[in-house]
């Protein structure tokens, strides 16, 4: 390639812009009213930008603005290098600012979080996703921690998960009572059991269920002994679904709780308004709560 004879003497991705936009609507008060410029100007960028190239780009002597060769020839090159300039952009910025890290229970619901990442992707959220079974950043913005029902952002109703093709419809705390003579196990994953204010065990014992009965037992172990159909799991719904396993939902209600923990200030589509409602309801989804968020 021959060097360059002299200095580009325009802004040529502004000038380029132009001529992309007027290509796009084969009208220059068209593309003026698009970029949000005078029409005037615009084609004085053409104009400019057509002296620099040396070429005409644009057959004026038709009722209809069309395109000469030269401008043919130009048009995917200049899509190409403006999307190029755009991306460039679009890299910088995302590199300039923080991640915005959302930190969230082990165990949830994956399809919801990937919801949440591309609904924060379109907003142009830069979102790193942290979990509970790692080391939780100091810097993460938000972070969805287990807590007292009463004080829960979300509730999440917990049952009975049995064998595949063994639900029967809501049950009680008192019907899984292993009968006398009857092997089964009656399991809770660690995070039920390890409440501080012990909700699951006083529930489990006004139920005639003493420690002896409701053990707790590993979220693996306590799956496999459920598939094999040696033991009943407390556990929510999508915990349960996501093995294969049915699930009955429990007739009173045992409620496991979370609550959101923010870092302000967060982005601005994330400080008010409906992408918040709908990020914090796909929140409330990963750990299984219903719509309303209450159980």
């Amino acid at each position: 390639m021959g060097p360059i004879s002299h200095p580009v003497r325009v802004d040529l991705l502004l000038h380029l812009r132009g001529f992309a936009a007027v290509a796009d609507e084969m009208s220059v008060s068209e593309a003026a009213l698009e970029l949000g410029v005078d029409q005037p100007l615009l084609s004085r960028r053409l104009r400019a930008l057509e002296r620099e190239l040396g070429v005409e780009l644009l057959d004026r002597t038709r009722r209809q603005i069309a395109l000469t060769p030269a401008g043919t020839a130009l048009l995917p090159r200049a899509r190409h290098l403006l999307d190029q300039a755009d991306h460039l952009l679009r890299s910088i910025r995302r590199h300039d600012r923080e991640s915005f890290v959302v930190a969230v229970p082990s165990g949830g619901d994956p399809a919801p979080l990937a919801r949440l990442v591309a609904l924060l992707e379109a907003e142009g959220v830069d979102v790193r996703l942290a979990s509970d079974s790692d080391e939780i950043p100091e810097s993460a913005a938000w972070t969805v921690e287990a807590c007292d029902p009463d004080a829960a952002t979300w509730l999440t109703p917990l049952g009975a998960a049995t064998a595949p093709g063994t639900a029967s419809g809501p049950v009680s705390l008192s019907s899984l009572r292993p009968r006398r003579g009857e092997r089964t196990q009656l399991l809770a994953l660690p995070r039920d059991l390890d409440d501080p204010a012990g909700r699951l065990r006083r529930l489990a014992d006004r139920a005639g269920i003493g420690p002896a009965t409701l053990r707790r037992a590993p979220h693996q172990l306590a799956v496999a002994e459920t598939m094999a159909g040696r033991a009943s799991l407390v556990c929510a719904q999508h915990e349960a679904v996501t093995y294969g396993l049915s699930w009955s939902p429990f007739v009173d209600q045992v409620p496991r709780g979370h609550r959101l923990v923010e870092q302000p200030p967060p982005p601005g589509p994330l400080a008010a308004g409906p992408v918040r409602e709908q990020a914090l309801a796909l929140l409330g989804a990963c750990v299984g709560a219903p719509e309303d968020g209450r159980g």
